[in-house]
């Protein structure tokens, strides 16, 4: 572990100016550091917090020297899949939200230069008035930037993978690198993630191999016009919905950013009245671009979903209002209103704390019949006494949809805590059976083994041989 002679006791390091925040070794988990959905307590060997990339730097060094491996987090908040709690015990705490800079913002080339800690809200603040937007998530504006493209996190525009464009990382070895694309006197003058030869940036995306201390985030052009129609349908046409939705993004009609939410989650807009005994489905189908583009598209779409024959129809416009308009348009919203909307009032400080909740998040073939099928799934997994859980559904493609399951229960209730887990224990086992398992694990549930073993061992041998780094959420057991 790094020595406390490395610390004064003014929480500053000697050697890299790092401030310790209050909490030092001890159990992570409900008494320790908070954990919304309350898994497994970690045993943690402190925590860290650096304020810049060469003091992230001095630190891998230094707990290379120790032997403690470090685990990286950008804010921390990764709400359900245990937000800043690590997989393993008796790793070392690297808190990066104190690098809380925006480098630059090119308005003209559509990029920004961010470090981890800076927020959806503060990025989207500098944006504001300009003809550029973040492809904002539909998570609190107090989120890391960087923590959700590292994920391969979705956005309401495009998969958040599709944003980045260069990354800044630390090695195990403490040596600073570069990958993809970055603004350079007599470098590329066009944004172009891949460059030419191998494309390095996703070698560390969903990946424990080094740090990241900043990264190139591609901005899209603020469209004129912004027009989320509202949609419902009743939860038993799921399956001719979806493969009415699937036509119509196959056919151009819609863009591959639609979402679909069951009757739990769809309350969030308002769809609380009943068209049966299990309430409705709402789908906000979103159109940008110029004004004619968006009204030619939606006079097509809404004429449609007033025919007999098609299983949705019009929803009411308090299902797609103001704010979530702003949301699709980038706009700022520093007190968070959507977000709060779906926690109940609850800021993004006080969720780990106050509230119980935990994710599942499996990709499926968008088609009714596998949507349907996980569907069922979800419910046979329901253990007695847990709340039904919301689904939201993102559109990735024609091809692919992505589930977003939120697991409610009360924190403060071992029963109900235990029956959610358990719940969610068996939606792990069901959905793999079917070939579907989460893109975004948990830190109870792992990857039990690497895809390809050969080449993962290579990979770990070549840039972490020592194990500086503590094994992340994606990364399968080391080998023994």
């Amino acid at each position: 572990m790094i020595s406390p002679s490395d610390v004064s006791p003014h929480g500053r390091s000697r050697t890299a100016g790092v401030v310790t925040p209050a909490y030092g070794s001890s159990e992570a988990g409900p008494a320790g550091l908070p954990d919304s959905g309350r898994f497994r307590p970690r045993r943690v060997a402190g925590a860290v917090r650096p304020g810049a990339a060469d003091e992230v730097a001095c630190l891998v060094r230094a707990a290379a020297a120790a032997r403690t491996p470090l685990h990286p987090v950008s804010t921390g908040r990764n709400w359900g899949l245990g937000s800043a709690l690590p997989v393993d015990d008796d790793a070392l705490l690297l808190d990066l939200s104190g690098l809380d800079r925006i480098r630059d913002v090119d308005i003209r080339r559509g990029f920004a230069v961010v470090e981890p800690g800076v927020t959806q809200g503060a990025l989207t603040g500098r944006l504001a008035g300009t003809d550029r937007m973040l492809n904002l998530t539909g998570a609190s504006r107090h989120t890391s930037v960087i923590g959700n493209i590292l994920e391969r996190g979705v956005g309401l525009h495009r998969p958040r993978a599709e944003d980045l464009a260069g990354l800044e990382l630390v090695l195990a070895d403490g040596e600073l690198a570069r990958t993809g694309w970055w603004p350079s006197p007599g470098g590329p003058a066009v944004v172009q993630p891949h460059g030419r030869g191998p494309s390095l940036n996703h070698l560390f995306t969903q990946a424990s191999w080094a740090v990241v201390t900043a990264a190139v985030v591609r901005l899209l052009p603020r469209p004129r016009t912004v027009r989320i129609l509202p949609a419902v349908f009743p939860p038993g046409r799921l399956a001719e919905a979806v493969d009415t939705l699937r036509a119509w993004t196959a056919g151009g009609l819609v863009p591959a950013t639609t979402k679909i939410y069951d009757p739990v989650a769809a309350r969030t807009y308002g769809i609380r009245e009943a068209t049966g005994p299990d309430g409705a489905c709402l789908a906000h189908l979103a159109l940008t671009g110029d004004a004619d583009v968006t009204a030619a598209l939606a006079g097509v779409l809404t004429a449609r979903l007033r025919q007999d024959s098609c299983p949705l129809s019009e929803g009411p416009e308090r299902a797609a209002d103001a704010e979530v308009h702003a949301a699709y348009a980038g706009e700022h919203d520093p007190g968070d209103a959507l977000f709060r909307r779906k926690t109940g009032g609850c800021c993004a400080r006080c969720v780990d704390r106050s509230r119980g909740l935990l994710m599942f998040l499996p990709v499926v073939p968008f088609e009714g019949g596998a949507v349907e099928t996980a569907a069922t799934l979800i419910d046979a997994a329901r253990e007695e006494g847990t709340a039904r859980p919301g689904i939201m559904m993102n559109v990735l493609d024609a091809d692919t949809i992505d589930h977003v399951v939120t697991l409610r229960f009360d924190p403060a209730d071992p029963l109900s805590t235990a029956a959610a887990h358990r719940t969610l224990d068996r939606m792990h086992v069901s959905f793999a059976a079917h070939g579907w398992p989460p893109y975004r694990p948990d830190i109870d549930h792992p990857p039990a083994a690497a895809t390809d073993p050969v080449l993962h061992r290579r990979l770990v041998g070549a840039l972490d041989p020592h194990g500086v780094f503590a094994r992340g959420r994606f990364a399968p057991p080391p080998d023994r």
